[in-house]
């Protein structure tokens, strides 16, 4: 129904003004959401792969559903939840201060969650410098988006669908020299627009903030923002640089990763018997 509704706002003013309510009107929505009907029927025919639901993948909200780590990825997908009954806004960055603060991983175990509780989501790599997610995934192939930048074809030729759930992933493609051109291009804009219309929830696997200016531009196109902030690694000044980089508008939540806690504990010891090993969701 969301699409539908967003399919009916892209009616212009003008388009709106002297139109029967059971005449223009009407067949001009019609129109539009036969087109909407016949893009998403695109995704259901992208190649399809399956993600490695074992733990040596690190996909703990997929292969190991009872630990700790997946919890909380769950109550930071009810949050998202919540908030979309207060607010717009489907497009999530997902940001570091520096390299090696864990924003893959968890871009890659929220969007996994989303999916597994029925939203159609699909997750971007949208780090076009250092892309990782396509071996996170199992996917060989690189083509992705910057190839669609090139030459502009159905985006639905470069997705992947995994098989067991709404789950879509776009790959980063060939590194560029200067991949911000991509990034900040009209194109890009209403891309992201369209795809809007396809999903409930888009997933976008940004560059650290520091130095690059990619992070930053990608944050415009997005309607929030999630930092994640490695405990005892991430650099002070290179956070207070990412902090001023910002919308802070558009901050939903800071994730502290390798945070030492004593929830680990306490949450083995409540599904003991009931599940296999445990892992904290610091390491992700």
């Amino acid at each position: 129904m969301s699409r539908v509704f967003e399919a009916l706002q892209q009616l212009s003013p003008g388009e709106l003004e002297d139109r029967s309510p059971e005449g223009d009107l009407m067949a001009q929505a019609s129109s539009v959401l036969t087109a909407l009907a016949g893009e998403v029927a695109q995704l259901d025919t992208v190649r399809q792969f399956s993600l490695p639901a074992i733990p040596a993948s690190r996909l703990v909200a997929m292969s190991e559903p009872h630990t700790l780590a997946a919890e909380k990825l769950r109550g930071l997908a009810a949050r998202l939840h919540q908030m979309r009954s207060r607010r717009s806004g489907k497009r999530i960055l997902i940001a570091s201060a520096v390299r090696g603060d864990g924003k893959s991983m968890m871009s890659a175990n929220l969007a996994v969650t989303l999916a597994s509780q029925g939203d159609r989501t699909l997750l971007i790599d949208g780090d076009l410098h250092k892309p990782t997610l396509h071996q996170l995934m199992g996917i060989r192939e690189r083509r992705g988006f910057t190839e669609w930048c090139d030459q502009r074809s159905s985006i639905a030729d470069y997705m992947f669908r995994e098989e067991r759930m709404p789950f879509w992933f776009l790959p980063a493609g060939a590194t560029v020299d200067q991949p911000i051109t991509n990034i900040q291009s009209p194109a890009t804009s209403e891309l992201l627009s369209k795809l809007g219309n396809w999903f409930d929830w888009i997933v976008i696997d940004s560059p650290p903030l520091v130095p690059l200016a990619d992070s930053t531009v990608w944050s415009t196109m997005s309607d929030l923002l999630l930092l994640v902030v490695r405990e005892g690694a991430t650099p002070r000044k290179a956070l207070v640089k990412a902090l001023d980089a910002i919308d802070k508008s558009k901050l939903f939540a800071v994730v502290l990763n390798a945070a030492l806690s004593s929830e680990s504990k306490y949450y083995r010891q409540y599904y003991i018997g009931s599940s296999g090993t445990t892992e904290n969701m610091d390491r992700k």
